[in-house]
């Protein structure tokens, strides 16, 4: 642990205004971190090879807790850990009880060539999700059922907000996520020839009723017409 000596009490402290900045998407996007909150989220984390930049911890509540290991690992690679006050972990979290640690980590976003050998069973593709809690828990999904990639098409929600690695309860560790424009999905898609399977309100065929073939693409339908219809048009089905 750290010494109680150099326990952060001040919400007005530099660093913790900088790991509280990550709140905000456009911080996100310009510094390429993401707060994850929570032991059980933190060890997701570091146990698939996301070490932390930052390691905010408070032990007010509970003296006996204790983050030895994960505190080493985040040092090990570099990382700073800060001891701080309840107050300053519910400023960063916004939550009435927050979790007692967190970590910043560095976004990964993978692009075509990554998916190739992901070792995942199906693509997941969706267009302009706009839920961060839902796509954390599509994420958590995702990771129970052997998909390994989400393929977020157009003006999604953030994937690393907040709420949605929340939502994911550290699934998102474990999932690659590409980021990608219609088009560049169209064009992609069309050229790999993997099978797509669409998901429909409107649909007439039960999924158990399709030849899934191997390693397809499921695409997520969210009510969007024009998204279909360029579908039917590049793949000519």
């Amino acid at each position: 642990m750290i010494s109680e000596k150099d326990k952060i009490i001040s919400i007005s402290n530099p660093k913790i205004k900088y790991i509280k900045s990550l709140l905000l998407r456009k911080n996100r996007n310009q510094t390429g971190l993401f707060i994850a909150e929570g032991e059980r989220t933190c060890r997701e984390a570091i146990e698939h090879k996301w070490n932390p930049k930052y390691l905010i911890y408070s032990n007010e509540k509970n003296q006996t807790i204790n983050f030895n290991d994960l505190i080493f690992e985040c040092k090990k690679n570099n990382g700073l850990v800060l001891n701080v006050t309840n107050k300053i972990i519910g400023k960063i979290s916004k939550k009435d009880n927050p979790q007692t640690i967190m970590g910043v980590f560095e976004q990964k976003k993978f692009n075509k060539e990554h998916l190739i050998d992901d070792g995942s069973i199906a693509w997941l593709a969706i267009d302009r999700v706009r839920d961060p809690g839902n796509l954390g828990t599509i994420f958590r999904t995702c990771n129970a059922t052997g998909i390994k990639t989400v393929i977020l098409i157009g003006n999604c929600c953030d994937p690393f907000s907040p709420e949605c690695v929340r939502a994911s309860m550290g699934a998102i560790f474990s999932i690659k996520i590409l980021c990608i424009s219609l088009d560049d999905f169209l064009i992609w898609s069309n050229q790999i020839k993997n099978k797509l399977i669409v998901t429909s309100l409107k649909a007439n065929k039960l999924y158990t009723e399709c030849n899934w073939g191997e390693k397809p693409i499921l695409v997520m339908e969210i009510n969007n017409q024009e998204f279909l219809k360029k579908l039917r048009v590049v793949h000519k089905n």
